[in-house]
């Protein structure tokens, strides 16, 4: 079949087309349509292939497009399809025009539209977007917002949001009302009155009006908008915020400003605003003026550093503090205009002025609380280093008997520091016990709580310390009342007497011991005769003893051997009678002994092992020798006092007759000693008196003389038994201190012999013997014939022999060249007449 040449066109335009046969019913009604011709377009568009499709019906084919029921719809009733205006197949869009040429023919063109879609859908897509946030912007605001169309002259509600609606109590649809059909004419009119101010300014209009809405009279803050519409305002939008509460608040502020501004100017503190970061005074109230001295107008021109006489970086970092409200209180020391520096509290805070921030001070004067503080201070001070530096020990206890303070010489005492000892009870830290019975002895802080007196610790008592030590004590302890006398504590002042405890029994051990001897002395001795002095005690002997020979040891010796002979009789006393008695120093060198329940024969007894104990004793340099007598008392008929007296006849008795024997034994000591210590000899002593005689002979001397001679000759040196051993066997020349010490023997022999009766007689020649015929000589000085001839009879006899025999610093001389020296001597160390004797004996020697 040939096509038409319209037929042909539409064939080839790049639209869709299709012709379709018409399929009626028996009523005559559409069934169906039949595809007859279609072009490619048409194919390529519904995604049908040309062969499937071609004479196939349309309700056949339209299962396969993706948008099935809208082309079903579309051809069920092409002509009276308007919804939806495009149709899709796979993902594109087509608008379709609909023709018939005749009643059985539907010819269709479709128009991709594809991209016109996508167009409409974004633009849709976006505008209702914008519907959404317009919506929620005017339902999400805090604001109460309203909308209102304005047309000949009236003004109608469109909508309000939920905003609105909460806080007017306007809940009814507003759409299409005046203000006077919601609200009533009185509250209608005066928004409408706010309305057309807006209209006739032509701009933005906020202003402030209050409101009987229905949730009640309110502040309202109301901004109007006007939206032009071809040139013509169309509509109002509105906004109320409610400031009932914000007006509220108002009021209440300017109020505290004014309360805030009657307080800075009125008030009698002193006041500073201070700026924290300069430190710059912004305003200082009259008060302040007043107290520094300063002008207002001065102090607006100061800094507070020109105040504060602490550091400026001090008072800078405080400001800071207080800035921060880190701090808030400071004490400075403020200066005044007139230069006097007061001592200040500063209470300093932030405070907020608009935008700005700033520091509010009040300042009080504190300068005499300073000093009452300084001076408490001091006095607390000079309590605590004097508790502290006084030996005492110091400790105070609360009510309840708990330890609150000890001072030093407390925490040295008793081992406890304060710190430890604080909150313990008393006892636990002062363990008070009975330094007799070691029983716990009562609390004298108790006994303070409980009379208000002072209490002394009783004597005897100790305290057992930290370390277990037991410390004698003594004490007081006294109530701490407060200024109204009541009780509030207890004070207890001790100190350890244990130096003054032993310094007593030192005291009273001194007062009846003897500090040599360390026995018993006489005031003690006497005191136990009258104790003793009973018939319970009966028989008593009593022993008087005195040492023999004391002065010689004293003379010779010194007195610190004649103090170890004292000290030797005393031992050997104590060592003998042990338990039997007692005995003490009567005197310098008498011994006095009490025996209780011992007679006669025990007393005698007792005497002879004391005797013996003395002989044998030989730690010194001669025999003890002590006489004793004795008396024994066995009856009340006469004392004590009389039994010492016969005691001490009888041991002076004793002592006269046992004199002379201990002199000789004395001497005989004595000389064994020299011949001992030193280089003379018994035979030096021998040949002395030998050359003595020969001239005694010459001289026709008495035989009384003679007789002292030979004594002299043979004790002239017993002095030097007094003289260091190592001085006198010394073999060089000796020193001055050596000589001084060797120049001492004549007048040691001097007191020996002047000791002993028997030898008394040649006590003088013994201190003379080195005296010299030009008189210089020792000890004295004599000169010539003030010299005892029997001296310058030994002077010249014993150079010869000293001469004449072996010495340790030289050998011995020749007979004539001692002759020769002794001549040339003659006139200056010895007696020229005696020289010529002697020398004219040499055919004797």
């Amino acid at each position: 079949m040939i096509k038409e040449p319209f037929d042909q066109a539409f064939m080839q335009l790049p639209l869709g087309y299709a012709r379709h046969t018409i399929i009626f019913n028996k009523d005559s009604q559409t069934r169906d349509y039949i595809l007859t011709e279609a072009n490619d377009t048409f194919f390529r568009y519904l995604g049908l292939k040309k062969e499937d499709a071609l004479l196939k019906s349309m309700l056949m084919i339209l299962p396969s497009l993706s948008d099935q029921p809208a082309w079903l719809e579309f051809y069920k009733n092409p002509d009276q399809w308007n919804h939806p205006p495009f149709l899709e197949a796979g993902n594109h869009f087509y608008k379709i025009t609909v023709s018939y040429p005749d009643p059985n023919t539907l010819i269709t063109i479709f128009d991709e539209v594809t991209e016109l879609v996508s167009e409409l859908h974004r633009v849709k897509k976006t505008n209702e977007k914008l519907v959404r946030d317009i919506d929620i912007f005017f339902n999400s605001t805090q604001d109460g917002l309203f909308l209102v169309t304005y047309q000949g002259g009236e003004f109608r509600y469109i909508k309000n949001n939920a905003v609105h609606q909460q806080l007017t109590g306007i809940k009814i649809p507003l759409l299409g009302k005046t203000p006077v059909e919601v609200l009533g004419e009185k509250v209608g009119a005066a928004l409408r009155e706010g309305y057309e101010r807006c209209i006739a300014s032509g701009e933005g209009l906020t202003y402030e009006e209050t409101v009987d809405f229905p949730e009640g009279t309110r502040d309202w803050l109301v901004r109007l908008t006007p939206i032009m519409e071809d040139g013509q305002i169309s509509y109002i939008i509105g906004s109320r915020l409610d400031i009932t509460e914000l007006k509220r608040l108002k009021q209440e502020r300017e109020q505290l400003l004014e309360n805030y501004n009657s307080m800075f100017t009125e008030h009698s503190a002193v006041m500073l605003i201070i700026d924290a970061i300069t430190g710059k005074i912004l305003d200082a109230n009259p008060q302040a003026c007043s107290f520094y001295g300063y002008s207002k107008e001065e102090m607006l021109r100061m800094s507070i550093d020109e105040i504060n006489a602490a550091s400026d970086h001090a008072t800078k970092q405080m400001r800071i503090q207080a800035f921060n409200r880190e701090r808030q209180y400071f004490l400075f020391p403020h200066r005044l205009k007139n230069g006097e520096i007061k001592m200040v509290d500063v209470y300093s805070s932030p405070v907020t002025y608009g935008d700005e921030t700033r520091l509010y001070s009040i300042i009080f004067d504190v300068s005499d609380r300073e000093q009452f503080r300084d001076d408490l201070y001091r006095e607390k001070e000079m309590l605590s280093v004097t508790l502290n530096s006084i030996g005492d020990g110091v400790v105070t206890t609360d009510l309840d008997g708990k330890v609150t303070y000890l001072n030093q010489a407390a925490e040295e005492i008793t081992g406890w520091n304060s710190k430890d000892a604080c909150s313990r009870s008393f006892m636990e830290i002062f363990d008070l016990r009975n330094e007799t019975t070691g029983k716990i002895v009562p609390n004298p802080i108790s006994a303070v709580l409980e009379t208000g007196m002072i209490v002394g610790l009783a004597n005897h008592t100790v305290l057992l310390n930290k370390s277990g030590d037991l410390i004698p004590i003594a004490d007081s302890a006294a109530p701490i009342r407060d200024e109204n006398g009541h009780v509030y504590g207890v004070v207890m002042v001790f100190r350890d007497v244990s130096q003054e405890k032993r310094q007593q029994e030192r005291i009273l051990y001194l007062s009846y011991h003897d500090p040599l001897t360390q026995i018993f002395n006489r005031r003690y001795m006497e005191e136990e005769l009258e104790r003793m002095d009973q018939t319970s005690q009966l028989p008593i002997a009593v022993i008087m003893g005195d040492v023999n020979g004391l002065k010689v040891i004293n003379d010779v010796f010194g007195h610190r051997t004649g103090d170890l002979l004292l000290k030797e009789v005393a031992k050997t006393l104590q060592y003998t009678l042990k338990n039997m008695g007692i005995a003490a120093r009567w005197g310098g060198d008498e011994f006095l002994v009490l025996l209780p329940h011992t007679d006669h024969k025990k007393a005698q007894d007792i005497i002879g092992r004391l005797e013996e104990a003395f002989r044998k004793s030989s730690r010194l340099p001669l025999e003890v020798s002590v006489a004793l007598g004795f008396d024994v008392k066995e009856d009340l008929s006469y004392s004590l006092s009389q039994s010492l007296q016969k005691a001490e006849e009888k041991m002076y008795h004793k002592k006269l007759l046992e004199g002379k024997s201990y002199r000789n034994s004395i001497i005989t000591t004595l000389l064994a000693t020299l011949y001992e210590k030193s280089m003379e000899t018994e035979e030096h002593a021998v040949r002395l008196e030998t050359y003595c005689m020969a001239i005694a002979e010459k001289l026709n001397l008495s035989s009384e003389d003679k007789n002292e001679l030979s004594l002299l000759a043979i004790l002239h040196d017993i002095g030097k038994v007094g003289v260091n051993i190592e001085t006198l066997n010394k073999p060089g020349p000796l020193n001055d201190e050596e000589w001084k010490e060797m120049m001492r023997h004549p007048e040691i022999g001097y007191r020996i012999a002047q000791n002993t009766p028997e030898l008394s007689t040649v006590s003088e020649y013994i201190l003379s013997h080195h005296e010299r015929w030009d008189g210089t000589g020792y000890p004295r000085g004599l000169k010539g014939a003030d010299i005892p001839l029997l001296c310058r009879i030994l002077a010249v006899a014993d150079a010869y022999d000293a001469m004449t025999n072996n010495r340790s610093y030289r050998k011995a001389l020749d007979s004539q060249t001692a002759m020769d020296e002794i001549g040339r001597c003659s006139g200056t160390q010895f007696d020229p007449f005696i020289v010529t004797i002697f020398l004219s004996l040499n055919q004797v020697f």
